[in-house]
C-alpha cells in the first residue's frame, strides 16, 4: 500500500506554524525587516515553496541588501544557517533551525556551544543574586522579574554571575536596566558563545575602542565602577574631539581632588577650560556641555522623583500598616514562585503562589482606596513613564524627552 500527500495548490488557505520561543524570545528585539523575512521563509519552507531571493525581497517590498542583513542578523543569533549551493557559486541557501533544540537540546553541528546546566540553585544562592540585582540597580526587582530571572537560570542555562554582569552592564551604560531589555542582551551574549563572565568581559573590553581610558579615569576618579553611557559619551569628547592624551586627562583629574564630590561633569568643565584657553573657540564643544547639563537634569529629577515615592509609602504605611504587610507577603510569593521553578517543585506550587498574590493584590487595593488613595500610589513616580526618567528606552534607543530637554537648554543658550 502507498501513501502520498495531495500537494498544496493554495497555500494561503493553510497556515503556517512559528515556535512560540521564536515569537517570545527572539522576535521583541529583531529588526523589522528580519521578522518579516524569517516569516515568509518560514511560510515558503512548511508549503514547499520555492523561492529566490529576488523574489522574496520584491514580496517583502524590501531591498537585496536589507535581505542579505536580515539573514547575517538570523545567522548571528543561531536559528539561521546559510547552506552553500553547488551548483551555484556565491549562491546559499536558508535553512530554518530547530529553535527548542538550540534552546532546550542538542545545538546543530558548528554552533556555539550551550551553556553547560541548568545550574542547581539553593535558596540562599538565589535569594543573594537577587539582592545582588536589586544592588546593582538601585531598584527593587518589578512584579515577575524573579520568575523570569528563574527561567533565564533553569531552562536557558545562565549562570548567576553572567545574570549580575548583564544587570551591571545595563545600568552601569546608561541602558535600561528592566528585565526584558536585560533578558536580550543575555541572549545575545549566549547566541555569540559568551557563557562565562570571564568570556563577556573580554569580548566587551576588545569591542569597547576606548574600554582602557574609561576604566583609567573612573580609578583616578576614585570610583569602583564602570562608566555610564553618559559618562563614555563625555569622556570620548575628550580624546576623539578635543584631542587630549591620557595623560593629560589624567593631570586634569588631579584637579579634582580638593572638592567633596567629584565627577565627571566637573572634570569636563576643567578640561573644556583648558581646550578654550588653547584654541579660543568655546563654541565648538558647547553642545557637549548642554548634552552633559541634560544628563544632570535626569539625575536631579530622579532624586526628587525617588524622595517623593517614598514620602508616600512611608505615609501609606504609617496610616496603614497591614498595606505593608502585604508588600512583603506579595514579594515573598514572587520568590517562592521562582524557588518552586528553579527546583521543579511543580506547577501546583507554583500556581499556588499566583492565587496567593491575585488575593493580596486585591486586598491591598481595597485598602488603599477605602483610605482615599489610588491603586498605584505605592508605584515609582516618574515625569517620563515611558523611559522611567533615564531618557532611554526599553530597546535601548533615546526617548523624546531626552531632545526636547536638549533643544531646551540649546535655546536658552541661543545655540
Amino acid at each position: 500500500m502507498d501513501f502520498k500527500k495531495q500537494n498544496i495548490q493554495n497555500y494561503f488557505l493553510y497556515d503556517t506554524k512559528v515556535d512560540n520561543l521564536f515569537i517570545s524570545e527572539y522576535m521583541p528585539g529583531a529588526p523589522s525587516n528580519a521578522v518579516k523575512a524569517y516569516l515568509l521563509a518560514s511560510m515558503n519552507a512548511e508549503a514547499g515553496i520555492p523561492s529566490d531571493a529576488d523574489s522574496m525581497a520584491r514580496k517583502l517590498r524590501i531591498s537585496l541588501a536589507e535581505l542579505e542583513e536580515a539573514w547575517d542578523y538570523w545567522v548571528k543569533q543561531g536559528i539561521v544557517r546559510k547552506t552553500a549551493d553547488p551548483r551555484a557559486p556565491g549562491k546559499y541557501g536558508i535553512e530554518l533551525l530547530n529553535i527548542r533544540e538550540i534552546v532546550f537540546g542538542r545545538r546543530p553541528q558548528g554552533s556555539q556551544p550551550a551553556q553547560e546546566g541548568p545550574f542547581a540553585l539553593d535558596d540562599a544562592d538565589y535569594s543573594e543574586l537577587l539582592r545582588n540585582i536589586e544592588t546593582a540597580t538601585g531598584r527593587l526587582l518589578e512584579s515577575g522579574e524573579p520568575q523570569e530571572i528563574a527561567l533565564w537560570v533553569s531552562q536557558y542555562g545562565m549562570s548567576p554571575e553572567v545574570i549580575l554582569l548583564g544587570y551591571k552592564y545595563c545600568t552601569e551604560r546608561g541602558k535600561s536596566n528592566r528585565y526584558r531589555y536585560v533578558g536580550a542582551i543575555l541572549k545575545d551574549w549566549r547566541a555569540k558563545g559568551y557563557t562565562t563572565a570571564a568570556q563577556v568581559e573580554d569580548a566587551l573590553g576588545a569591542e569597547d575602542r576606548h574600554y582602557n581610558y574609561y576604566r583609567a579615569v573612573m580609578k583616578e576618579l576614585g570610583f569602583h565602577r564602570s562608566a555610564t553611557e553618559p559618562e563614555k559619551r563625555i569622556i570620548d569628547s575628550w580624546f576623539d574631539k578635543l584631542g587630549f592624551s591620557l595623560d593629560e586627562v589624567k593631570d586634569a583629574c588631579k584637579k579634582t581632588t580638593g572638592i567633596s564630590n567629584p565627577n565627571i561633569n566637573y572634570l569636563n568643565t576643567i578640561l573644556v577650560g583648558r581646550w578654550n584657553e588653547k584654541n579660543q573657540s568655546p563654541e565648538t564643544v558647547s553642545r557637549e556641555d548642554i548634552f552633559a547639563r541634560v544628563e544632570a537634569l535626569y539625575e536631579k529629577t530622579r532624586r526628587e522623583n525617588e524622595a517623593r515615592t517614598a514620602r508616600v509609602r512611608e505615609e501609606v504605611y504609617a496610616r496603614i500598616p497591614r498595606v505593608k504587610e502585604i508588600v512583603a507577603e506579595i514579594r515573598d510569593c514572587g520568590f517562592a514562585v521562582s524557588r518552586a521553578m528553579l527546583n521543579k517543585a511543580g506547577a501546583e506550587e507554583v500556581e499556588r503562589q499566583k492565587k496567593r498574590m491575585e488575593a493580596l493584590n486585591i486586598e491591598k487595593t481595597r485598602l488603599l482606596a477605602e483610605n482615599g488613595y489610588a491603586a498605584n500610589a505605592l508605584e515609582a513616580v516618574y515625569d517620563c513613564p515611558r523611559c522611567r526618567d533615564t531618557g532611554i528606552l526599553d530597546d535601548g534607543s533615546r526617548c523624546s524627552c531626552y531632545k526636547e530637554k536638549a533643544e531646551r537648554l540649546l535655546k536658552e543658550n541661543g545655540k
